[in-house]
């Protein structure tokens, strides 16, 4: 073999897989400038891989190098052109950051939930083309015994050149290589920052003050999952799925327009619980709410109903180990969880039956209406919201049933724990709010991915309930259309503890008077209530 046509054939192959990909993603899915962009950065990424080839000087790390490059080539382009196929876009580093927090099991399953026919047939045929092509460059093995200086600097020239436009070009955010790299090395930092962060207890909050002096305060704050106000009896949806809190309203302070920062749980939580928001992601420094509340002298609790770990430790459990106590009740990996939430409530009473003689924070993590929904209720209400028995049901009526018996749970949980407050702590307060909320309406984007946002996966629920000591001790102003967002919750958890510091802004508190508003950043800093309001 010549040395042009080996250089020609190796490059052949890689085309064609790129063109193949590219003939799927154009004939399933609408035509986007994008889809161009990642042809030409797969093109240029492949010259990459293939010229090192013609740099080594024994045949058979040749061939073993020309043979591996291509398994990894058509291994990379099939995860991003199958990721395109399914949600429209193409991977994004936040996409793969989250992944760096779950496990294999839980990225398959995530992945398998969307996976459909289009999908499987791109897969089957682009892997037949790969075996094929895998084998004609084992039989036409690379060799450039011959190759002369001159030569080698017109590749290494060509190598760095196609580096260069990659980079310059900004067609480098297609490439999964580097997007998992980097979002890898993100996640190691942020996960060492976290460790050092929240290992003291306390945190580092300057002039921590409580104004309350009352020593029996029960403070509770309920973090749903994936629940949209949308689905909410209590924010007008059409059924009863907030039957028990909708008894009660006129005892809630029910606030309107609350919306997340992320349409992901670890996203999301990270930023309400530390000085962390959308502008400033790495303020963290000074701490957690619960190193606040623990510098201030609360006693603090964790109670969570997720899994504590993902590959590494999680980022929400680093932030939960800074309480005095802490109780994971699952290690069962999100939709295969079948721990109902109210199997939470007997330990929360444990806690409040106990003398403690300084003011309670409790945090109870619920697994609220996390997909598989079906596994988020009892059988006893496995046939609500079923308008008749023998009708065959679309999968998007399943879907909402479920969905919403989902809701209706969470109902009863959230309820129950008002209820348990009521009872034992005269002087106390329960607020209530999702980490994000889930797309229900078009199936092809439904639960929340940041990737393909829709409004719904922003909008969430945001209400609290005190005791009437508590509204004496602690008047909070009320507003219900207040436009929020909940990377500012450690302010407003502030307001709501009593807690004062010099790290607390008080123009960040949905409950203070001297709030200001802001713009609402997602999606890349773009405006909220510019893209999905207008």
């Amino acid at each position: 073999m010549n040395k042009p046509n080996s250089i020609l054939r190796i490059f052949f192959c890689y085309l064609i897989l790129n063109f193949l990909v590219i003939f799927f993603n154009l004939f399933y899915c609408e035509f986007d400038i994008e889809i161009i962009k990642n042809f030409f950065e797969n093109s240029f990424f492949s010259l990459i891989l293939i010229i090192p080839c013609v740099l080594i000087r024994k045949d058979r790390y040749k061939v073993a190098y020309s043979l591996l490059s291509f398994v990894f080539f058509s291994i990379t382009v099939l995860i991003e052109s199958v990721y395109y196929l399914i949600f429209q876009v193409f991977l994004s580093a936040s996409s793969i950051f989250v992944i760096m927090d779950s496990n294999l099991n839980e990225s398959y399953e995530f992945i398998k939930f969307y996976l459909g026919f289009e999908e499987l047939v791109m897969i089957l045929i682009t892997l037949t083309y790969c075996v094929y092509a895998y084998k004609y460059l084992k039989n036409n093995h690379p060799s450039f015994k011959s190759i002369t200086l001159k030569q080698k600097y017109i590749h290494f020239t060509i190598l760095v050149a196609s580096v260069f436009y990659l980079k310059v070009s900004n067609n480098i955010i297609f490439n999964f290589p580097y997007l998992f790299l980097k979002s890898s090395y993100e996640y190691y930092t942020t996960s060492k920052d976290f460790e050092a962060n929240f290992k003291n207890n306390n945190g580092l909050f300057k002039n921590v003050k409580l104004s309350s002096g009352v020593d029996n305060n029960v403070y509770v704050l309920v973090i749903g999952e994936s629940t949209v106000r949308s689905h909410m009896q209590l924010y007008g949806y059409k059924r009863m799925t907030t039957p028990r809190l909708a008894k009660i309203s006129n005892q809630l302070l029910i606030y309107n327009d609350v919306i997340s920062p992320n349409t992901l749980t670890i996203e999301s939580i990270t930023k309400m619980l530390t000085l962390a928001n959308y502008e400033s992601l790495d303020n963290n420094t000074s701490g957690s709410i619960l190193q606040l509340a623990n510098a201030a002298g609360f006693k603090t609790i964790w109670l969570s109903n997720q899994r504590p770990i993902g590959v590494f430790e999680s980022l929400i459990t680093k932030i939960a180990l800074s309480s005095s106590e802490v109780q994971f009740i699952t290690t069962a990996y999100g939709q295969h969880n079948r721990t109902l939430d109210q199997e939470l409530i007997p330990k929360f009473n444990e806690y409040l039956d106990q003398e403690i003689n300084k003011p309670l924070f409790v945090v109870i993590h619920l697994m609220g209406t996390h997909f598989k929904y079906e596994n988020r209720y009892p059988d006893s209400l496995k046939n609500k919201f079923n308008s008749a028995l023998n009708k065959s049901l679309s999968e998007k009526e399943k879907i909402n049933n479920e969905y919403d018996r989902a809701v209706l749970n969470t109902d009863y949980v959230i309820s129950e724990i008002i209820s348990s407050v009521q009872q034992k702590a005269s002087n106390s307060a329960v607020l209530y709010l999702s980490d994000h909320g889930e797309e229900l309406d078009n199936l092809k984007f439904r639960g929340h991915n940041e990737s393909f946002a829709t409004k719904s996966m922003f909008e969430i629920p945001f209400f609290v309930w005190q005791s009437q000591e508590n509204k004496k001790n602690n008047p909070l102003f009320f507003d219900n259309d207040r436009k929020y967002m909940s990377d500012d919750l450690f302010h407003t958890l502030a307001d709501f503890l009593q807690i004062n510091s010099d790290e607390v802004d008080s123009t960040r508190s949905i409950f203070s008077t001297s709030f200001k508003n802001r713009k609402r950043l997602v999606l890349d800093f773009q405006n909220y209530d510019s893209i999905f309001r207008n």
